[in-house]
């Protein structure tokens, strides 16, 4: 009988196996079918924004978007807090930060911003639009470890209750946080502008809610984020129409499409010493560091742009004739500061 149960298990196991193999090779096969079909894809978009505006109107702002320690060790949590306070020092040329902070869009984890506290920061306010989910426990070990590195640690976590403010909905967005609350000597965030659904006000209001010698730093990646990669090549979400792209994109955190030289024209204007890294370039290879816009080897340069001149026939009207200096950036730092 034992025997007869054991096969029977075995059985069961297989079944339950290739069953949930072909479910995920099904999923694969539609994800393709739709994301290499612009208009397809563009209805399932639709569809998804629809979704997310009618759990709006119930107020539900949970998301697994911004989830970035949900699936890492704390040995790669540890690594990627440091090396995003890191970037900053960096491209800021800073190492030490004092005075208020805003972190746009932190995710699931403050250990950024309780990095820049370590480091000499008075107080910092969290702004992010939505909740990303996270794991309660998981963050307290990510910073306990932190505390055992930097000795400053121990001391910013028993004061975090006073120094560290979250905030929440629609309150915090970008487009209206900064509307009342001011006085801030730095304004970062990663990843996050891109997301936001009118990042030239955004711009505006963070720069606005600097004080005199503030600045902001920020890292902005211009991929698609999965909408039609990898599936399809990378600029393909720049063959939708800009008033169908809205449709299917404006609150709900899909990427916005304001590219690199619509960074460049407002922040120039706002500060014309305002400074860029680019971190990445369209048909290239990963890069190993971050270049000036004048310091980009030429033959990255190259393949980049040929990059763009071979698929620049399949863009929408509104990308047809932007430079392709500009368009193949697909991330960058800027660093913007404010007049004393």
């Amino acid at each position: 009988m034992g025997r007869v149960f054991g096969i029977r298990d075995a059985v069961l196991v297989i079944f339950t196996q290739t069953a949930a193999a072909l479910v995920n090779f099904v999923n694969t096969l539609l994800k393709k079918f739709f994301k290499t079909h612009t208009y397809l894809n563009s209805l399932v978009y639709l569809f998804q924004r629809a979704k997310m505006v009618l759990r709006g109107c119930f107020q539900k702002i949970d998301t697994h978007s911004g989830t970035t320690h949900a699936t890492l060790s704390l040995k790669d949590s540890l690594d990627y807090i440091e090396g995003v306070f890191k970037d900053y020092q960096r491209v800021s040329d800073r190492e030490h930060f004092k005075g208020k902070l805003a972190e746009l869009g932190p995710g699931d984890n403050d250990g950024v911003a309780l990095m820049f506290l370590a480091n000499g920061a008075s107080e910092a306010d969290l702004a992010d639009r939505f909740y990303s989910h996270r794991d309660l426990d998981n963050n307290k070990k990510i910073y306990d470890a932190l505390a055992s590195k930097y000795p400053s640690m121990a001391l910013v976590l028993k004061e975090s209750g006073a120094k560290l403010k979250r905030y929440y909905g629609a309150e915090a967005a970008g487009e209206t946080f900064f509307d009342q609350h001011t006085g801030y000597d730095y304004i970062i965030s990663r990843s996050v502008l891109e997301h936001v659904d009118e990042p030239a006000l955004v711009l505006q209001k963070m720069y606005d809610a600097l004080n005199p010698g503030g600045m902001l730093i920020h890292k902005v990646d211009l991929r698609d984020h999965g909408m039609f990669t990898p599936f399809s090549y990378a600029l393909k979400f720049l063959e939708v129409p800009q008033w169908l792209y809205r449709l299917m994109t404006y609150g709900t955190g899909y990427p916005n499409r304001f590219l690199f030289h619509a960074y460049k024209n407002v922040l120039t204007s706002l500060n014309p010493t305002t400074r860029f890294y680019v971190s990445g370039l369209h048909g290239v290879p990963e890069l190993d560091q971050e270049y000036p816009l004048d310091k980009i080897p030429k033959e990255l340069q190259k393949k980049a742009v040929a990059y763009i001149n071979k698929n620049r026939h399949r863009f929408a009207s509104e990308f047809k004739n932007i430079p392709a200096e500009d368009l193949m950036v697909s991330s960058f730092f800027f660093v913007c500061g404010k007049a004393v």
